[in-house]
Formats: C-alpha cells, sequence, structure tokens
C-alpha cells in the first residue's frame, strides 16, 4: 500500500493546536502543585539564594528544552520520545520509555487530582464551609471530567488548556498585587546566605526545585496534532522554559518576602508553604482565596488536562505499532480523538485513586520521568546517525554537546531525585516492560501501514505567505511576554537583595 492510500484510508489526528495552546499545554504540564508544596518548602528554606536553585533549575531545561525543538520539528509525530527512540536506538527502547513515561504521566494525574480535592478544601474553609465530599469523590470527578474534554478531541482540550493558564495567570497577578504591601524586604538575605555547607543538600534542594519545571518536553508527545509542527514546537519549547522560570521566581520571591524570619523552618516543613506564611504574616481572607481559586482551577486544572492528552497519545501509537491491542489506536470519527486510549488512562487512574496505589505510583514518578529524559538525550545523539537524511526544519545549538552534557547530568539528579522507598516498584516495572516486549511483542512486526502512515504524517504543509505572517506576530506576542516575566522575576530578586 501506498503512503497516499495510507493517507486517505486511515483516520488521522488533527492538526489543530496553535502555538498559544502548545505554550500553555507545557507550561501548564510544568507549573503544578508541586509549586506550591515542595518547590517552595524548598525556596523559603534557602531565602534570597532561592533564585540560585531557580537559574540552575532553568539552565537544566533550557537545552533540553531546544534538543527537544529540533526533534520535535524534526518528527512531529504523537508519541514524542516514544517516536524519537524507536528510530533512533531500538523499538524495545521506545517501547520501554514509554512504559515509563506514561506511569509518570498517570501518577501525576491521580496526585494532581488529590491534591485539588485538599486545595478545594482549603478555598470552601477560607469561604467558611466544609466540603461534605470525600476527597477521592472529588479527584475521581475531576478524573472524568478531563476524560471527557480529551473524548472531544484537541481542538477542545487545547481552548480549555488556554482557558485554565490564563486563569491562573490572572489570579496570581491579583494576588501578587494583594499581597505586595505585605512584603517585607529585611526577609531578604545577601545571595549567597542561604547555600547550604554541605554540597549534598544542595543539589537535593535544586532538584526540588528543579522539579517544578519538569514536564518541559509535554507538547512533543502531541507532535501530529500541532499547526505547522515544523516551526510551532521550537518556538513553544523556547519560550516555555522562560515562562515557567519567571512565574516559578516570582511566587518564590512572594513567599520568602511575606513568611517572617521567625517562622521559617515552620514554613519550610509546612504541607502548604503558601497557606502557612499567609497565617504566620497575618494575611487571610480574600488574598488566600485568590490564591486558592488560582491553585484549583488554574494551576491544577492546566496539569491534569496534559496528563490526560499526554500519555493517550503514546498509547494510541503504540497500539497502531502493533505492541498494543489494536482497539487503543481507534479514533473518533467526529472528533478524531484516540477515545478508547483517552477513557482507558482515565479508568486505571480512578482505579489508582480508589485502591490506594496512586501514592505509590506517584512515589515512582521521578525515577521513571527521568529514563524518558535520558532515553531522549540518547535519542538526539543516534538520530542523525541512523537516519542522516532526515530533514531537519530547525537545529538546537551545540545539539550533540548538549545532549551528552545532559545525560550525564539528568543521571546525577535521577540519583538524587529517587524516592528510594518506590525504587522496588520501578524496577518491577521495568522488569515487567522487558517481559512484555520479549514475549508478547518481539516477534511481532511493525505493521507496514504504521510505518507508511507515520511517513504520510510527516508530509508536512508549508504556511502561505499570510499564515506566515500570523505565526511571526503570535511568536513577538509570546517572545515579548516570556522576556517581560523573566526580567521581572530577575528583577524582583535582585531587588530584594540590594535593598
Amino acid at each position: 500500500m501506498s503512503t497516499s492510500a495510507v493517507a486517505v484510508s486511515e483516520p488521522r489526528l488533527e492538526r489543530a493546536l496553535s502555538l498559544s495552546s502548545c505554550i500553555t499545554i507545557t507550561t501548564g504540564a510544568v507549573i503544578g502543585v508541586g509549586l506550591f508544596t515542595t518547590g517552595s518548602a524548598a525556596a523559603v528554606s534557602m531565602g534570597t539564594s532561592a533564585i540560585i536553585a531557580t537559574v540552575i533549575a532553568f539552565l537544566m531545561v533550557l537545552w533540553p528544552s531546544l534538543l527537544y525543538g529540533e526533534m520535535g520539528a524534526a518528527l512531529p509525530l504523537a508519541g514524542g520520545t516514544y517516536a524519537f527512540a524507536k528510530r533512533a536506538i531500538s523499538y524495545p527502547v521506545g517501547i520501554f520509555c514509554s512504559w515509563n513515561y506514561t506511569v509518570a504521566q498517570i501518577g501525576i494525574a491521580g496526585a494532581e487530582a488529590l491534591a485539588f480535592a485538599n486545595y478545594f478544601g482549603c478555598l470552601l474553609n477560607f469561604l467558611g464551609y466544609t466540603s461534605p465530599v470525600n476527597e477521592k469523590v472529588l479527584a475521581s470527578g475531576l478524573i472524568v471530567l478531563f476524560v471527557l474534554i480529551n473524548y472531544f478531541g484537541i481542538k477542545a482540550a487545547g481552548k480549555f488548556q488556554n482557558a485554565f493558564m490564563f486563569f491562573f495567570w490572572g489570579m496570581s497577578t491579583i494576588w501578587f498585587f494583594n499581597v505586595l504591601k505585605d512584603v517585607d524586604f529585611a526577609n531578604f538575605m545577601p545571595l549567597f546566605a542561604g547555600i547550604p555547607h554541605e554540597v549534598t543538600s544542595m543539589a537535593q534542594l535544586i532538584v526540588a526545585v528543579w522539579w517544578c519545571f519538569a514536564g518541559f518536553e509535554t507538547v512533543v508527545g502531541m507532535g501530529s496534532e500541532i499547526e505547522f509542527p515544523q516551526i510551532t514546537i521550537p518556538r513553544a519549547l523556547i519560550i516555555s522554559p522562560f515562562i515557567v522560570y519567571g512565574v516559578n521566581a516570582l511566587f518564590y520571591w512572594f513567599l520568602i518576602g511575606i513568611t517572617p524570619l521567625d517562622m521559617v523552618s515552620d514554613v519550610s516543613g509546612a504541607t502548604a508553604p503558601f497557606a502557612s506564611a499567609m497565617n504566620a504574616a497575618g494575611i487571610v481572607g480574600l488574598p488566600a482565596i485568590i490564591l486558592c481559586l488560582g491553585i484549583t482551577f488554574g494551576g491544577d486544572f492546566s496539569t491534569m488536562n496534559p496528563c490526560i492528552t499526554g500519555p493517550s497519545r503514546y498509547m494510541y501509537t503504540m497500539s497502531k505499532d502493533g505492541c498494543f491491542p489494536k482497539v487503543l489506536g481507534k479514533l473518533h470519527p467526529k472528533y478524531k480523538s484516540p477515545y478508547v486510549a483517552v477513557l482507558t488512562i482515565g479508568v486505571i487512574a480512578l482505579f489508582l485513586i480508589w485502591s490506594g496505589s496512586i501514592a505509590i505510583i506517584a512515589a515512582m514518578c521521578a525515577f521513571s520521568q527521568m529514563i524518558c529524559y535520558m532515553i531522549g538525550f540518547l535519542s538526539y545523539i543516534f538520530l542523525y546517525k541512523k537516519e542522516p537524511g532526515l530533514s531537519c526544519p530547525w537545529v538546537a545549538p551545540l545539539g550533540t554537546v548538549g545532549a551528552v552534557v545532559n545525560l550525564i547530568v539528568y543521571g546525577v539528579v535521577m540519583v538524587l531525585a529517587v524516592d528510594w522507598s518506590a525504587l522496588p516498584y520501578n524496577l518491577v516495572l521495568c522488569a515487567a516492560c522487558l517481559a512484555y516486549y520479549f514475549f508478547e511483542v518481539r516477534n511481532r512486526p511493525m505493521p507496514e501501514t504504521a510505518k507508511e502512515l507515520e511517513a504520510s504524517e510527516l508530509v508536512l504543509k508549508a504556511p502561505d505567505a499570510e499564515e506566515m505572517a500570523s505565526l511571526n506576530k503570535e511568536y513577538r506576542c509570546w517572545k515579548w511576554g516570556a522576556v517581560i516575566v523573566f526580567v521581572v522575576a530577575s528583577g524582583a530578586f535582585a531587588l530584594g537583595t540590594l535593598l
């Protein structure tokens, strides 16, 4: 069967995501509840030195983002790192990566759903009410909501994602202005005063802050659904790290500024550092309500959406490649969504929440996600050696050097970030994945139709003059927005240090 015949006969994912949607998906996947828990706890314990950890974490994702931007432009396919690894390294490595990615994302989705239930309860408390609904019921309702959103296709998911992120940014801005008067510049110590003497302690704090940048590559997993991906993907992954840095740094600055010095240890040990800091500073009422609204219906929602969208695309692609049941590769005839895969992700997440297993899966996330990143860097190193004729619309600076450097850095981070109590479960998952490949997939060749469909998806339309002008205008707006938030956040810390 020819490529053109496959293109006509096979249903295909719809290219509908704009640059704006790609940026909100990427930043939303990154800016979740972690910013208001582990990341903030590390930041407040370091004081002004938190900006050093934040800059290091930013640099740890900037170069990798560019590497993923190049691979995403060259291979804009559903499945992201799985699609890269199966071509650059080997099919089993791609499967190994996909299993780990899917587990990590489902774990994050379940954890975010439970975190939503907690913050929603806090919001009701601030409003003078008590939630009569069990947290598992609330978390399950959230999973069902996002399964429904993704069932109706990538257009709906993209529009909702834009709404969630802009709501979060809007509520955050209102909160910043509300508590600006409560910032005490005496809380900002000399720049290097908060750095621990032990190297391992500093490394662990950096890892805690870096975790609030993880997920920077999310959008490449939806490569088959992005408009003009050869242009859009690199631009989204150039801009997103700067926005994430700016948002994280601004929240850290305000947290440090409102936390009384004699309450730092209490706030850094709290499960909700921002709520603890506001209580310690006597900030109650409207600011607390605004922050909880932003976290629950903005930050949390914007993370949940990609956690359903991303793994369902991996599952869909693996089904097309013949290593998962065919039913998971079905597309909705109207909405062009991999609806069976979406429903499957939802069912798994609900099972994990109600069985109590979600805590274990969430603890496995760091190790699983690090494996995926390291496989991604290896894919970059081997991709052009294996496919020297591959078209490369955009090139990352010093790409091979960056891949080698980050392979080493992320290997170290994996050791520092791993939850040792969850490591046995990670090893069982890896063993199960290898067993699945050797006993179920190894002797089953990838269908030729899958190869031809993939080849047809790499035949990309070039934008005409009007479309290119629109793309450039949208990019300029986002670029200047990213520059402004980056400069404001950096300037805030500089001001805090000088005053």
